[in-house]
């Protein structure tokens, strides 16, 4: 067993986690319903060594700055145990094995990635975010649950605020008797925040779009080892 911090792990616990998310907002999207316990580690996730944690009064540290060394991707998680959803599907999608929604999840994930680039050039847009999961921090206090119905419309509202008026937009694609409802929209934009964090993580750990052409089989055995653990 290798040291559960290195490179490698910490990408492949990060596309794991973004793998999860896309997941989620596909289900969500195309049958209304979506795993809690798999949504609540994402949701919580993106609390976790937020601005609002320990340094209230420094608004300088945004979500850019990196984690403590100490710190490994799958502990902002609660452990790599519960990406499990996210391991498996991703595991699924690198061998390409034919799995519902495969090309939309791809799809997502390949946006998450060209947005969360975008994003670093965009100074004000993450200072925007930033001001705004601080804000969330607090109601997420107040409520004691990152679920709480108020806490997923304020991150939804964040995101149609700001990663909303990117571009590419990522368009999800599912039942319009879904996706009609603000409840299901809300869950997928906020979900799609984490994704977003995941994402973020991915690339401050050395991912990005040509790794997951040409590491394909390292990513695959990767997967396969944190599966096993």
């Amino acid at each position: 067993m290798h040291s559960h911090s290195s490179a490698l792990n910490q990408r492949v616990t990060a596309l794991a986690a973004m793998t999860q998310a896309v997941y989620l907002v596909n289900n969500i999207a195309r049958k209304g319903t979506a795993d809690t316990e798999d949504c609540r580690v994402l949701m919580e996730s993106i609390f976790a060594n937020a601005p609002n944690s320990d340094n209230d009064s420094q608004h300088h540290s945004d979500n850019n700055s990196p984690a403590p060394p100490q710190q490994s991707v799958a502990d902002l998680y609660g452990g790599i145990d519960k990406l499990n959803t996210g391991l498996r599907i991703c595991s699924q999608l690198l061998r390409g094995e034919k799995i519902p929604g495969a090309k939309d999840l791809m799809l997502y994930s390949a946006g998450l990635i060209t947005l969360e680039r975008r994003l670093g050039k965009k100074e004000a847009t993450r200072q925007q975010l930033a001001n705004g999961m601080q804000r969330i921090g607090h109601q997420r206090q107040y409520f004691g649950d990152a679920m709480h119905h108020n806490v997923i419309a304020a991150i939804a509202d964040l995101y149609g605020n700001t990663i909303s008026n990117m571009k590419p937009r990522i368009i999800v694609r599912g039942k319009p008797e879904h996706l009609s409802q603000s409840v299901h929209t809300q869950r997928v934009r906020a979900l799609l925040m984490t994704g977003l964090r995941a994402a973020h993580l991915w690339h401050q750990h050395g991912g990005g779009h040509l790794n997951l052409l040409l590491r394909r089989k390292a990513l695959l055995r990767e997967l396969e080892s944190l599966q096993a653990q």
